[in-house]
């Protein structure tokens, strides 16, 4: 197997020695790089692929994922997902998500709205990407991250079971992850 550093529209085979893989194309008889990354020339199978040096963030069921709250409805809290946890790369594709009620806690959950609210940074366990992503928060580690008082906009401090709003004294319930407060995203 040859192997070599390649840049994107570089030519790195013809098409009368081998076929196209992953990371090439065809054109005009001749194979080339789609990606930057390492050449492999496979001469038992006589394909042509690139493996990216730097591959794409794309979700996959049972990744961690940071998401913002942008909408709660009757029976799901509608997410944006901001990030994998433990990866730096942005996300490649769907980065929009739902929790469903019934995938919000391994509790009964009578209303959404009282377990999430827009604006809440969310801990989530991607549970399914096709045809749409969906999250899921039942375990303890997953859940609000951070979340900022609904009358005046200020952080939420953890007091036993609850949030508390220090300069409105308001206080507020929500699906909280196992390390609320402690995550910095």
């Amino acid at each position: 197997m040859i192997k070599r550093t390649v840049v994107p529209g570089e030519e790195v085979a013809v098409a009368e020695e081998y076929m196209p893989d992953r990371g090439t194309y065809e054109s005009d008889g001749r194979i080339l790089s789609a990606l930057a990354g390492e050449l492999e020339l496979d001469r038992d199978n006589m394909v042509a692929r690139v493996l990216a040096s730097n591959p794409m963030n794309i979700l996959k069921e049972g990744d961690s994922v940071f998401c913002r709250v942008t909408d709660v409805r009757a029976s799901m809290a509608i997410c944006d997902i901001q990030g994998v946890e433990g990866k730096d790369r942005t996300i490649t594709g769907e980065t929009s998500g739902t929790i469903h009620i019934s995938k919000l806690s391994s509790e009964y959950v009578q209303e959404v709205g009282r377990e999430m609210r827009p604006g809440d940074l969310v801990r989530a366990k991607v549970i399914q990407t096709v045809p749409s992503v969906q999250l899921s928060t039942q375990e303890p580690h997953f859940g609000v991250v951070r979340a900022l008082c609904r009358k005046c906009r200020s952080p939420m401090i953890l007091k036993g079971r609850s949030l508390r709003c220090e300069p409105c004294e308001r206080v507020e319930n929500r699906k909280l992850a196992d390390d609320y407060g402690c995550v910095d995203f």
